[in-house]
């Protein structure tokens, strides 16, 4: 039986932020050595962060447990985190103690951030929570300064098909997903969009692409999570952008 999709965004956020409060206790735990978030999106990402970062300032949107922000604190960046779980940002708050700002913030809406005051963004995995990408988009433009840069990850528009899915590649379409992180289950509903739809967004916010990267796994990573990496190889699994303000 598939899952009911929400009707609109408003239930789409509420059951989105009530998952990842779930998943919060877990998350850590269950990620950061992980095979696909540990081992295969968050590698690429880092690789297209500019460095040195070294103080600049950095926002990470959809911070999740606090990862991203650790490790951009660790290479030197003052760090504002926030994410759509209250609980997440709890986790954040609790991994990273006083060592940047972390608070609840949901994309869909302005960035309650002072225009211009960041050098960078990092977005993990959390713009496709959202089926219009205009707000989002257009608060990273405000909030980033001349040659600002975002670096933002994404599922891969020519993954496989989920079991959820109906339309074809061209159609924006939510979907669903059920995971098993630790002893919690969720289902999950993004939008799957194609490669037009996600250049042609970037460039109404003002931005051009300046470089991507479509990970595959490392020798070592399918070496130590077979079953769930070897199965990806030669596969597209996520896709991950730098794109820069215009001018």
């Amino acid at each position: 039986m598939q899952p009911e999709l929400p009707g609109d965004q408003a239930e789409h956020t509420r059951r989105t932020r009530d998952a990842y409060d779930r998943l919060a206790g877990v998350w850590a735990g269950t990620t950061d050595d992980g095979p696909f978030n540990g081992h295969l999106e968050r590698p690429a990402l880092r690789s297209l962060v500019p460095r040195p970062i070294a103080g600049s300032t950095v926002l990470d949107a959809g911070c999740g447990s606090g990862a991203q922000c650790e490790w951009l604190l660790d290479e030197g960046a003052d760090v504002v985190g926030i994410d759509l779980s209250p609980l997440m940002v709890e986790e954040t708050r609790r991994r990273c103690g006083d060592r940047g700002r972390y608070f609840v913030a949901d994309l869909a809406e302005p960035l309650p951030l002072e225009p211009g005051s960041f050098d960078g963004i990092t977005c993990s995995l959390a713009l496709h929570y959202l089926e219009h990408w205009s707000v989002p988009l257009r608060s990273f433009a405000d909030l980033l300064r001349p040659k600002g840069w975002a670096v933002i990850s994404l599922e891969h528009p020519f993954a496989p098909p989920l079991a959820s899915q109906r339309g074809g590649y061209f159609e924006t379409e939510l979907v669903a997903d059920t995971w098993q992180k630790g002893d919690v289950e969720v289902t999950q509903y993004f939008w799957r969009r194609p490669l037009s739809a996600v250049m042609g967004a970037f460039a109404a916010a003002g931005f051009m692409i300046e470089h991507l990267v479509e990970p595959q796994p490392s020798p070592s990573s399918v070496h130590r999570f077979p079953e769930d990496l070897g199965e990806v190889v030669g596969v597209p699994s996520f896709i991950v952008y730098r794109i820069v303000k215009k001018g």
